[in-house]
């Protein structure tokens, strides 16, 4: 590891710790750092303000061995008209000192970094800190049998992590990976919702996360034979980042792999985005409540061209976890979803697809709904090969008609970046963006951006299948 790794990696650990504080090297001006601490609020990951001088991102699941469970490349899109400075560090954990490489990236580049290319290791957990302007950091996850993930790197630690959407049934493998960044060990609590309510085995119980270490607890050995299975992470001390993953073998036709970030709070309103009932598509709701307290929740299936089915309730009692079998009822429309406790208590919200023939490809895919609106999302990256489709959607959750656009940005380009024509989205309904339609490469970084709020999401197709939110810009001003 470099001196200007070893200094970076320092101030990164450091800046976040302490809460609005700006850390300087002023030393040697050619190494000058310098590292914003960014807290974000309990809703996910966002895109730096424009004030941000510099900003780290986390990347929890994912392997670099060669015998790994899930080979992993990270991927970074630069959102500014100029060049941004990089440097990815990854932490193989144990007596192994982290590892770094710097990087710049041309205006609107995207940058695909192999894990592997920096540190081989079985348990990696990787930061990316980004100088000199906004950038949006996703990782992608293969399987041995080539299905692909993909999903957001965290901004930021927290003592609670939430998961609504897991199974442990035959064939599947559940990986809850958890990632402790920082100088000090991090002692963790891990809690199980199934059918049987919470369940807390002794395994799950004071879990060491050592500094500057990721670790896998392998949730189908210790919740083992469950059609769902949600999961609370509580730190006793520390911070982390947590990120689940799950591969199915083919034993009940599901194959492939899944990935998706953890929520580090509950609330009571979730948005799905993008959902898709086509030919041999199967989606699911699974809808959590971690608390004592009973939830009578709503879910409403938005269709495609202002139609809404009859809404369907959910009476949750505390500590209960519940799966519905939502795209049977789109009757092979795409459609969005929206999960309301209309009691207020708080929940969590996950869905899960597995495509299999009719359809064009084969795959599962899990994600975590949204939280949080803008009025403008990135994506690291949209389409991953060229014969590949991926879709992109909006819904407006505004009460009046909005205008939405898609951008393409080309590195390098100073007229990027290139748009789709603007759609006209009333209130309530979404707009879709075909980007294989668009000849959207698969090397260019997105943006969606409206005059109102929207929720935005991304389905890819082809190898495997993956969904996944968008990551949004922070409200004006911030």
């Amino acid at each position: 590891m470099n001196d200007r790794a070893r200094r970076l990696a320092g101030i990164v650990v450091l800046g976040v710790v302490v809460a609005g504080a700006v850390v300087l090297s002023q030393d040697d001006p050619e190494s000058l750092a310098v590292v914003v601490a960014h807290r974000d609020a309990p809703d996910g990951p966002s895109v730096p303000s424009e004030r941000s001088v510099s900003s780290a991102w986390y990347c929890a699941e994912g392997t670099s061995a060669a015998t790994g469970r899930a080979r992993e490349t990270v991927i970074i899109g630069n959102l500014e008209p100029r060049r941004l400075d990089v440097s990815m560090t990854v932490m193989p954990g144990g007596e192994t000192p982290p590892q770094s490489e710097d990087y710049r990236l041309a205006p609107y580049e995207q940058r695909r970094v192999e894990v592997a290319g920096i540190a081989e290791a079985p348990e990696p957990g990787v930061v990316v800190e980004v100088f000199g302007g906004r950038a949006v950091v996703e990782h992608e996850i293969q399987a041995i049998t080539d299905e692909v993930a993909v999903g957001q790197c965290s901004r930021s630690a927290s003592p609670t992590w939430y998961f609504a959407e897991g199974s442990t049934e035959r064939g599947a493998e559940d990986w809850l990976a958890l990632f402790n960044p920082f100088g000090d060990d991090a002692i963790v609590d891990v809690t199980f919702l199934d059918d049987g309510g919470l369940q807390t085995p002794e395994a799950g119980q004071a879990v060491v996360v050592p500094r500057r270490s990721r670790i896998s607890v392998p949730v189908h050995e210790v919740a083992r034979r469950q059609g769902q299975v949600g999961v609370l992470v509580k730190a006793r001390t520390g911070r982390i980042v947590a990120e689940r993953s799950e591969i199915f073998d083919g034993t009940d036709a599901r194959i492939g792999i899944t990935l998706a970030l953890g929520a580090t709070s509950m609330a009571p309103r979730w948005r799905f985005p993008i959902m898709d009932a086509g030919d041999g598509t199967a989606e699911s709701l699974s809808i959590a409540n971690f608390t004592p307290d009973p939830a009578r929740v709503t879910v409403r299936v938005l269709l495609d061209g202002a139609a809404s089915l009859q809404p369907e309730t959910v009476d949750l009692t505390g500590n209960a976890i519940e799966r519905l079998e939502i795209g049977a009822r789109a009757s092979g429309s795409a459609y969005a979803v929206e999960v309301t406790s209309m009691n207020d208590t708080p929940i969590v919200a996950g869905a899960f697809g597995a495509w299999a023939t009719p359809s064009p490809v084969a795959g599962v895919a899990t994600t975590q709904g949204n939280i949080v609106a803008s009025a403008k999302w990135a994506f690291a990256v949209g389409r991953l090969e060229n014969d590949g489709e991926a879709v992109i959607s909006a819904l407006n959750v505004s009460n009046k008609p909005i205008t939405v656009q898609l951008y393409a940005y080309t590195r390098g380009d100073p007229d990027s970046p290139a748009s789709a024509p603007a759609e006209a989205v009333p209130p309530g309904e979404r707009v879709s963006f075909s980007l294989r339609d668009r000849d959207v490469r698969p090397d260019q970084v997105i943006v969606v951006s409206a005059d109102g709020p929207i929720v935005a999401g991304r389905e890819i197709l082809g190898p495997g299948a993956s969904l996944a939110p968008g990551v949004p810009f922070p409200p004006l001003g911030r």
